[in-house]
């Protein structure tokens, strides 16, 4: 049976502290300046003098190499042993043990907010609608340090973790709590776990994406922040799955998440996208194409070259 449990993890807190001494912090502010949680900016203060620290270096290399913080996330939440032994380190250095406990009152209060949230929401059956097997632990842990910009999936043996931060508020005020927003958390939570289940697949089968015939049909900005086809298909079939999972929830809170994404994204194809995945989870083992999420994979990359064919047109 799969559990769902809220926790701050001490590997994926002492990777944000290392961030907050890499360069990644001033990343953020660009394009458009973003207000950053309390802990975040406290912590950013209390490691500015060890950013000449070796794992402080380790971690730049690796954002100098590739943007994206989550594969390091998932290289910690795996034990790897390099990192780990840099997080090690510097968590001695930085005398972090005797900083998190002086500050444990946000982060635990962040871990109650989301409980709450996601405690009358069964996202594991939901998850066991869409994939043919999940992980026995879902772990969601939410991240009021760095990386602030985004909310994402990653795996580790019998496990999924979902990293995600508050909700960004407007211009430079500090996030949105937790517990302001279940919507948000729900359907975050939703977007990480798929995102880690089609990532392994794909993973170990990459012969199940097809080719991206008309991808250049997407908006310039979301082909931007999810460069290649496979992000591309796992983001729009994450759309989908949490536009229906909001919609069981509460009647219309899905529909009115993907009118404002449709707009504001300019993803025409959504309606078709969403449309696709319901015909999916609602025909599973009632044809051959819904037998299971490897046979159906390939059928939903070719729906969604179909809409952007029509889309061109």
């Amino acid at each position: 049976m799969t559990t769902l449990t809220v926790l701050t993890d001490p590997r994926a807190r002492a990777l944000s502290a290392v961030l907050a001494a890499t360069d990644w912090p001033d990343r953020e502010q660009h394009p458009l300046p973003r207000g950053v949680h309390p802990q975040a900016h406290a912590l950013k203060k209390h490691v500015s003098a060890f950013h000449d620290h070796s794992a402080a270096a380790y971690v730049q290399t690796a954002l100098n190499a590739d943007a994206n913080p989550a594969p390091l996330f998932a290289h910690a939440l795996n034990d790897e042993p390099d990192l780990t032994a840099h997080l090690r380190d510097f968590t001695s250095a930085a005398a972090l043990d005797a900083y998190w406990s002086e500050h444990e009152a946000g982060w635990a209060q962040s871990v109650a907010e989301v409980q709450k949230q996601v405690s009358n929401a069964n996202i594991a059956a939901f998850l066991g609608e869409l994939f043919d097997a999940v992980p026995d632990a879902l772990v969601i842990h939410p991240n009021i340090a760095y990386p602030t910009t985004h909310s994402f999936g990653v795996s580790a043996p019998g496990r999924l973790y979902s990293i995600m931060p508050p909700r960004k508020a407007v211009g430079e005020s500090k996030p949105w709590p937790f517990g302001d927003d279940r919507d948000y958390v729900v359907r975050l939570a939703v977007h990480d776990f798929c995102q880690s289940l089609l990532n392994d697949l794909l993973g170990r089968r990459p012969d199940l994406l097809p080719p991206g015939e008309h991808s250049d049909g997407l908006p310039p900005d979301f082909r931007a922040e999810h460069p290649t086809w496979q992000k591309q298909v796992i983001e729009l079939f994450a759309y989908a799955a949490q536009i229906i999972f909001l919609n069981r929830l509460e009647d219309g809170a899905g529909d009115s998440f993907a009118v404002f994404e449709r707009r504001t994204r300019k993803l025409g194809i959504l309606t078709g996208v969403v449309g696709e995945v319901t015909n999916y989870v609602s025909g599973r083992g009632m044809s051959q194409q819904y037998t299971g999420i490897e046979v159906y994979l390939p059928h939903f990359v070719g729906e969604v070259n179909h809409l952007l064919a029509g889309a061109q047109q």
